[in-house]
């Protein structure tokens, strides 16, 4: 028998108060002297003993009234057996519904998560009053808690559906296992249904230390139990890092198949838009992984939302894969230069170009950079770093993903130069190599990163592929190093073009001034379409969509939104709207309703600010399974030991449940008893009453 409040035993102390008052009241006796009549009296000695045997009987049946109404709040329960004619213990459950989307195969009468839902419901039609139950979803984890309403916990089970989240089982365990602690009912059931997936459960819980509740028994329904086909899309990527309407652009995409048979090819196809743009079959031959790439023409500007999608099979969820990017239709440029002729051959390079899209929408001088450093242009151009009244807030622009086209200027010396990369972090002894309007020493290139996307599409014929060096009269010395990527190198391996990444920004670097006194470059054919492309590129910080996971949350920046209000449009053109007073405090959000597939965009009044793709996680495609004996290490490594039971979801699980269960209340019990002593006691004291009045009427 084991006790299910023992905190109330620490009344049994209270059973010492009769004993206690006992010994009081027979240390007030008085002796009383008796003439040498009394002796004559025998007949009033068994009266005395009688009514001491009395008042002993009294001061039994008062401590056994305290020790059985004490006990009785403890709910005293037998543990292996049910008493005929009584009701069970109570029970609390919890019941862990797997409904990531590995469970929406389909075999026989239905998918297994609507099988799931089925054996619930009927599980606890059985339940008992006084029974309470808790419902938590695997992949989409509710707060959980426990209610005795059978209706209630219906409509919990039959508005759930297959998640696309992507959580991990051992929270779900954990959950349930902090919900059966803090019940007081003596039986205490995790049912656990699933498909058992390799990875989110052996792997997944083998790698956590946390132990279970002793007393808890657990049951097992694997509904992994036949043979599945499919494949799932595991990457989707743009290849194309400078976008230009009317011009070809490609994609790459992994596709996996999870079983060793069946399902051996497949059509992909692409969308852009909703609108079928592309198509390719594929087959897997002897390999379990195919890479394949389609291509088609970018025909509009704008967000164009895109999705690789391949032919049905077993699980349908990972058949399509999201990707979003942003092609601007126009494309700003912010000209600052120390000396405003600086810039005269790039402004006519950007306005004169074949590229319509490029435009200078504003011209400053350099002193003025700090205060126009903002989102509101796609590339800032700076020229010169002499009049730089504060490069910190290039740096804090770069920070913030802002990019920057450099070239040093009339007025720029090594001192300012090397200043200026210092303050990027990279540290060289920069020195001025030849002198303007000088042919003493003249420099050529000598090294090309043809494949450095820059040059795509820059050449009508790429077999010809060549670029032809302007002859370069004086340039800074910058060499290669961590931070600097090498465009293109002059002869002693100084870079005239180079690429900083920093945070999430980006500066193309040149070592040598615009200027016809510097170089003849600006003359050049090269010049420019190369600058041109340089922008271009230098745009990609918007094209590509942040990818995240199904159940991620989103950053959305919102120190410098000027509106009070966010609008989140969803994959399913669902809007929810954000009050950013509540926020005021606060430099981002974050938004956690990631519980759909597709792009998420978000708006300040009808200004697109950012998108966010969401997919699925590829490992949730994964058909490998964990067998019986692998859970059952599991269960050992969390201490269950013995207490589970393995219940297949197709045979009399009903059965199966009641023959486990045990376990009878005696608290009602105790309480009868307690009344019929309290009844006892009455009768024995109103009795013991009146032979103490006879004996003292007699003396």
């Amino acid at each position: 028998m084991v006790f299910l409040n023992p905190a109330f035993l620490i009344g049994l102390l209270a059973a010492a108060i009769p004993v206690l008052l006992h010994f009081l009241n027979l240390q007030k006796l008085k002796k009383i002297e008796f003439s040498t009549l009394a002796f004559l009296k025998e007949l009033q000695k068994t009266k005395i003993r009688k009514l001491r045997f009395k008042q002993w009987l009294l001061l039994a049946l008062r401590i056994l009234l305290i020790l059985l109404l004490v006990s009785a709040f403890a709910r005293p329960t037998f543990e292996t057996f049910t008493i005929a004619g009584t009701s069970a213990a109570k029970t609390s459950t919890v019941f862990i519904i797997d409904n990531s989307f590995s469970m929406s195969v389909v075999k026989g009468n239905g998918s297994h998560f609507n099988k799931a839902k089925e054996i619930v419901k009927t599980i606890i039609q059985d339940f008992q009053q006084g029974d309470e139950a808790a419902i938590l979803f695997s992949s989409s984890l509710n707060e959980g808690k426990f209610t005795t309403s059978i209706t209630d916990l219906e409509k919990n089970i039959n508005t759930a559906d297959i998640s696309v989240q992507k959580y991990e089982m051992h929270h779900a365990i954990l959950l349930a296992n902090d919900l059966l602690k803090s019940s007081n009912n003596f039986n205490k059931e995790l049912f656990i249904l699933s498909d058992f997936s390799q990875k989110d459960f052996v792997d997944n819980i083998s790698s956590y230390d946390f132990k279970l509740d002793a007393n808890l028994k657990i049951y097992l329904m694997n509904f992994a139990n036949e043979e599945i086909y499919n494949s799932g899309i595991t990457e989707f990527d743009l290849e194309n890092q400078l976008l230009e309407p009317g011009k070809e652009i490609s994609f790459s995409a992994q596709i996996q198949k999870f079983n060793s048979n069946g399902n051996s090819g497949s059509v992909a196809s692409l969308f852009m838009n909703n609108i079928r743009s592309a198509q390719q079959s594929f087959s897997f031959e002897n390999e379990s992984t195919k890479s394949i790439y389609l291509q088609t023409v970018l025909d509009k500007s704008g967000l164009i939302e895109s999705f690789l999608e391949i032919e049905q099979d077993d699980i349908i969820h990972d058949n399509v894969r999201y990707s979003a990017f942003f092609v601007p239709e126009e494309l700003s440029v912010l000209l600052a230069a120390d000396d405003p002729t600086d810039s005269k051959f790039v402004k006519l390079a950007l306005e004169t170009s074949s590229n319509k899209r490029t435009k200078v929408i504003k011209k400053i001088n350099n002193s003025e950079l700090t205060f126009n450093l903002n989102s509101t242009y796609d590339v800032v151009v700076i020229i010169g770093s002499n009049n730089i009244s504060n490069s910190e807030a290039i740096q804090k622009y770069m920070e913030d993903g802002g990019r920057v086209v450099f070239f040093p200027g009339s007025l720029s010396d090594s001192n300012n130069i090397r200043k200026l990369l210092s303050e990027l972090g990279i540290h060289q002894n920069i020195t001025q190599v030849g002198s303007a309007n000088s042919n003493e020493s003249i420099a050529y290139f000598n090294k090309v990163e043809y494949e450095h996307p820059i040059f795509s599409d820059l050449f009508e014929n790429e077999k010809d592929t060549k670029v032809e060096s302007p002859e370069v009269y004086t340039y800074f010395k910058i060499l290669p190093s961590e931070q600097l990527f090498p465009i293109i190198s002059l002869h002693d391996n100084s870079l005239f073009l180079s690429e900083i990444k920093q945070g999430g920004g980006r500066i193309l670097l040149f070592n040598s001034s615009p200027l016809l006194s510097w170089n003849n470059f600006p003359v050049k054919s090269l010049f420019a379409p190369l600058l041109n492309k340089l922008i271009l590129y230098q745009t990609t910080k918007s094209n590509v969509g942040k990818n995240i996971i199904a159940g991620e949350n989103i950053d959305i920046k919102i120190s410098k939104l000027k509106l009070p209000q966010l609008k989140i449009v969803k994959p399913d053109k669902t809007e929810e709207f954000i009050n950013l007073d509540e926020f005021s405090n606060h430099n981002l959000i974050q938004y956690k309703k990631t519980d759909q597939l597709g792009v998420y965009k978000i708006y300040s009044g009808e200004e697109l600010l950012d998108y966010v793709v969401v997919n699925f996680d590829p490992t949730e495609s994964n058909t490998s399974y964990s067998s019986n004996e692998e859970i059952e290490k599991v269960l050992n490594q969390l201490s269950v030991e013995d207490n589970y039971t393995f219940i297949e979801p197709s045979t009399n699980y009903k059965e199966s449940i009641k023959q486990a269960r045990f376990g009878t209340e005696l608290w009602k019990y105790f309480l009868i008893a307690a009344l019929l002593i309290a009844l006892i006691e009455m009768f024995v004291s109103k009795n013991s009453r009146k032979d103490l009045a006879e004996l003292k009427g007699n003396n």
